[in-house]
């Protein structure tokens, strides 16, 4: 079940939990991310949830009901958080920034997936700002400090025809946390790791969000050939990495070469053919 918590009054019901116990435990309470972001459209409408299956599920619910463009889904914990190819997202209470983004683009379809390399630059550059920590941006959608993941994006679109109805990019970074499970402490790391002290959640979403922003006007305004420009700016893996190719049915094994106008990565195989990757997972990589 999933709990929607104003901040203006006290919570109980939930365990007899108060608003100062949650406000010890640093919730990203709306009313302390709305004076951050004025005027600005993304965050406009927040709907903040103690704990949900996913925000992607949730912003999606809202999408279908005619929610503006640049309505925010937070959670403090999900419980059926995911990543692409049906990944698991481990979301431990609080510890991290688990948001979803409605969004409305001009874009089509077949250039929708400028969306997700478009919030990985504004990932990586609301982290640069507000921790000063440089993190790479793994080919499409992961970002890496030290070579172990700290955020992933997820962006799920609705067209019909050659419109889009909706995206919902979800995109969820690990802040705060201190260790990981034990399958994932070698793969994730986190902020506060990383930087060696802990962050604020609402510095952190709020310069995540004022960047999107401004990555996605570009992207409206059809300045596409710029965001990729800045993605490979922050990203080692656009030229002259070694990688293998998990693309489902095959692998393939080269150089990277840059980005396609659609997002699509161009990979330099051994025998001299590029050959343009649409969808799939870098696995390995030197």
């Amino acid at each position: 079940m999933a709990f929607l918590v104003p901040v203006s009054r006290i919570v109980t019901g939930n365990g007899g939990c108060s608003l100062r116990h949650f406000m010890s435990e640093d919730f990203l309470f709306p009313d302390l991310i709305y004076p951050h972001l004025r005027p600005h459209c993304f965050g406009k409408t927040i709907h903040h949830f103690l704990e949900t299956g996913s925000t992607n599920d949730a912003a999606r619910s809202f999408a279908e009901q005619g929610a503006a463009e640049g309505t925010v889904v937070l959670a403090e914990e999900q419980t059926a958080g995911r990543g692409r190819l049906g990944r698991t997202w481990f979301s431990e209470k609080s510890a991290g920034i688990y948001a979803s983004v409605v969004l409305r683009p001009l874009l089509k379809p077949r250039h929708a997936a400028v969306l997700t390399l478009g919030a990985a630059v504004a990932a990586s550059e609301a982290i640069e700002r507000v921790c000063g920590l440089a993190a790479d941006i793994k080919w499409p959608n992961d970002l890496l400090l030290n070579g172990r993941k700290c955020c992933g994006i997820l962006s799920e679109m609705q067209a019909e025809g050659d419109e889009i109805r909706h995206v919902i990019v979800g995109i969820g970074i690990n802040v705060n946390q201190a260790a990981f499970p034990e399958d994932l402490k070698e793969r994730a790391s986190s902020l506060r790791l990383e930087g060696k002290q802990r962050y604020s959640r609402v510095e952190v979403l709020c310069g995540l969000l004022k960047s999107f922003e401004l990555v996605y006007d570009e992207l409206q305004a059809g300045n596409r050939a710029g965001v990729l420009q800045r993605w490979a700016e922050r990203s080692s893996f656009a030229f002259g990495k070694q990688v293998s190719v998990d693309l489902g049915t095959r692998q393939i094994h080269g150089q990277t070469a840059g980005l396609e106008e659609t997002g699509s990565l161009k990979v330099k195989l051994a025998d001299g053919r590029v050959e343009e990757v649409m969808s799939g997972d870098i696995v390995a990589w030197r």
